[in-house]
């Protein structure tokens, strides 16, 4: 029985120290005990004389010291030695003799014991025990601190393991696992599980350190502990217990049982106050006491393992934000490279069922009586097909009622479908399809409802977020606009055809009408030159006084007629011109000839008037100009036309005819065109009449006191055999300063004929 030798204070006294006191000779053990006494130490002893009692002791109680004689009967404290070194070598070792000499003490240090004192100097005994104890003391706190760095040291060097793990990779899946299994090995526990709250918010095993002995019961299995304490774990609170006999919930108990849990840590994984999870700790081959350090240890890796959640779930959304964007733009060029409203539907189906990983993607249309499938896209093959699917709207009378919650009208999230249908309705029309879960978002083209764009789900339920439903409405938008584009362009294109279809009549009705006034201008041309023809001959008869001489106004009178006769027939011939060009009969005899001689001939006509009028006649030939090819009359008709349309239109100044070759771009490429230049100073021509001018009929001066003659033909007509020569005539004026009409003339021959037959005799009709 430990025996106390100190006196009870009045005051608190520091705990009595227990000392094991190894003496065979009683009075030695009682010397010891009065020096101790005498110095105030305050103790309790066991008194041992055998090595037996000795060990006894040591493994039954805890002591503070270990005073021993050097030799006793049947053993020496080189024996006591060992048994103290492997049952309590943190307590000091005193060896107090009377025998020991100088030599043999020091060996006794030397082998391991803490210090010696001789019985004949038994007073330096208390200071050498407190001493003793003052050192030990240090080294059980050195011992702790180095523990306890040694232990900092590991949990940094596991924190650095599981930070290197998550910077590695940005699976996460092996984030975690790493996780489970370095807090399974540095805690020594018999498990690690890391649970995940599900979609319906469910804690579930995710992840089961690999060294746990039954792992796959485990993963996957609904944790009733987390259920239980949701609420304190979702605020961060950890969940400690040594004992799982000691709690009072049923669920949690029942867990304990079930997989043999003695002692449970768990750990929440909190992040910026969302709760992520949680780490559970397993001791199941004994209870345990969770020290402080390793708890630390654990919040420390909980807290890296709710980041690399958090950034996983970042990286997530950015993935699936980069994947909605890349489908929405994948469908935006599908819709703008086609305007068939069933290739866009389809395009429509096969992104969204291939982006959601849904079974089955539809898109249905409402008639006014019935609802029926247009498109579709299935996972695979063994999926029910919808795209027979037609049902009278009568047996959805629900869903055509714009106050009920399923209206087509909205948005409808079903994760389990088969709640929002009649049974009748189910049992008919939706069973046979094996729908469990449906997402439907409406469609509405010009704020008319359509139809709707259909995700379904037919192996598992599904419970779609709030992200990927504002994805469907966006996709559901784009199908409206293209459905609204396409239905545009089919009206444009039936308006077309139609429009195009009046065009055609029109163009008929109005060639048949051109042509019917070119036959009607050709007949009454040549009705007309006959009787004239005969007025012009008697004229110029009576003009020769071949009969009998006339008087002065007989002859003025005669005159008078014949200018009026050639006046006319310079009409006639214009208009049956002007309509055999347009009735396409006029042929052109085209040939070689000499450009100057031309020239000549057509500045020699007009010669006289010009000089009545003082006009200076100026002819310009380019060097490189010599020959041309065109209808030999067509052209000095138009050449006259011009210089004439000059002369009248000159009062002062000059007229000058200039030919040069000119490089002309065309549809078919660079052109060496002939420029026939005719250059006055008369009136000019405003800008106004210039884009009259080359209209049949049309005048400068349309007023009823017209100061020059004309019919109005003489420009059109020109420009339309210079068109018949495959060339053209232009204008360049200014009011009051002149003008310049230019025709064109190709310097070789028109490809339809010179590639035929060499021309005879120099010339060749073109029609």
């Amino acid at each position: 029985m430990p025996q106390t030798d100190s006196p009870q204070p009045d005051s608190p006294q520091p705990s009595p120290l227990c000392l094991l006191i190894m003496e065979d000779e009683r009075a030695d053990l009682q010397l010891i005990v009065r020096t101790l006494k005498s110095a105030g130490i305050i103790f309790t002893y066991e008194a041992a004389d055998t090595i037996e009692v000795c060990q006894q002791l040591l493994n039954t109680q805890p002591f503070d010291a270990l005073l021993s004689d050097y030799r006793m009967p049947g053993f020496t404290a080189y024996q006591v030695l060992p048994i103290w070194q492997q049952v309590q070598p943190e307590i000091p070792f005193i060896l107090v003799t009377g025998s020991l000499g100088e030599e043999a003490a020091v060996a006794c240090i030397k082998s391991g014991m803490t210090d010696y004192v001789l019985k004949e100097r038994l007073f330096r005994l208390p200071t050498v025990l407190m001493r003793s104890l003052q050192e030990f003391a240090l080294r059980r706190q050195q011992q702790a601190a180095m523990a306890q760095i040694q232990q900092q040291a590991q949990q940094e060097a596991m924190i650095n393991r599981i930070v290197q793990a998550m910077r590695g990779t940005l699976v996460l899946e092996e984030v975690l696992q790493t996780t489970a299994d370095q807090l399974h090995t540095a805690l020594k526990a018999d498990r690690c599980v890391i649970v995940q709250p599900k979609a319906d918010g469910a804690m579930t095993a995710q992840y089961v350190s690999a060294a746990t002995v039954h792992r796959a019961e485990i993963l996957g299995y609904t944790c009733p502990i987390s259920t239980s304490y949701r609420e304190s774990i979702d605020q961060g609170q950890t969940l400690q217990v040594d004992c799982m006999g000691q709690i009072s919930r049923p669920e949690p108990r029942t867990l304990a049982q079930q997989f043999g849990i003695q002692s449970l840590l768990m750990m929440p994984l909190l992040y910026q106050e969302e709760c992520l999870g949680a780490i559970s700790l397993h001791q199941c081959d004994r209870e345990r006491s969770w020290t402080v350090n390793e708890v630390s240890l654990v919040r420390a890796v909980a807290d890296q393992c709710a980041i690399a959640i958090h950034q996983a779930q970042l990286f997530q959304q950015i993935q699936q934000q980069a994947q909605r964007e890349q489908l929405l733009n994948q469908i935006s060029r599908d819709l703008n490279s086609s305007l068939d409203p069933n290739y866009i539907l389809q395009e429509i189906v096969e992104c969204t069922g291939e982006c959601f990983g849904v079974d089955r993607v539809t898109i249905f249309a409402l008639d006014p009586k019935y609802v029926h499938v247009l498109n579709e896209w299935r996972a695979h093959e063994q999926i029910v097909s919808m795209l027979d699917f037609k049902a009278p709207l009568s047996t959805w009378a629900d869903r055509l009622d714009p106050n009920s919650d399923v209206f087509w009208g909205r948005v409808l999230h079903a994760p389990r479908f088969a709640d929002t249908v009649e049974p009748s309705t189910y049992r008919d029309q939706v069973e046979p399809s094996q729908t469990l879960s449906v997402l439907r978002v409406p469609i509405f083209i010009r704020d008319q409802l359509f139809g709707g764009l259909v995700l379904q789900t037919t192996t598992c339920y599904r419970t779609f977020t709030d992200d990927e439903i504002r994805l469907v409405e966006r996709i559901a938008n784009q199908a409206a606009i293209a459905l609204y584009n396409a239905q545009s362009y089919e009206n444009l294109e039936q308006l077309v055809q139609v429009r195009t279809q009046e065009l055609k009549e029109e163009k008929i009705i109005s060639e048949a009408a051109n042509h019917a006034k070119s036959e009607f201008l050709a007949t009454m041309s040549h009705e007309l030159r006959t009787p004239l023809t005969g007025i012009l001959g008697f004229s110029n008869l009576l003009i020769k006084q071949i009969f009998g001489p006339l008087n002065e106004k007989q002859q003025q009178y005669v005159m008078g007629i014949t200018s009026c006769g050639e006046h006319l027939l310079e009409l006639i011939n214009d208009l049956l011109d002007l309509s055999k060009i347009e009735a396409g009969k006029e042929e052109l005899a085209l040939e070689t000839m000499v450009v100057e001689d031309v020239c000549q001939a057509c500045l020699s006509l007009i010669r006289e008037r010009a000089y009545n009028r003082q006009l200076q006649l100026i002819l310009a030939i380019a060097p490189d100009v010599s020959t041309c090819v065109a209808d030999h009359r067509r052209l000095k008709q138009i050449l006259f036309n011009l210089l004439s349309n000059a002369v009248k239109f000159t009062e002062v100044g000059s007229i000058t005819l200039q030919v040069q070759k000119q490089l002309m771009p065309t549809a078919a490429g660079d052109r060496v065109m002939l420029q026939f230049s005719v250059i006055d100073t008369g009136i000019g021509i405003s800008a106004a009449d210039q884009a009259l001018l080359f209209q049949p009929f049309q005048q400068l001066d349309a007023g009823l006191d017209r100061k020059y003659e004309g019919t109005g033909l003489g420009l059109a007509l020109s420009r339309k055999l210079a068109q018949l020569h495959d060339g053209d005539l232009t204008l360049q004026s200014e009011v009051g300063k002149g003008s310049c009409f230019t025709l064109c003339l190709p310097e070789k021959l028109p490809q339809a004929l010179a590639s035929g037959p060499e021309m005879e005799s120099g010339n060749k009709s073109w029609q």
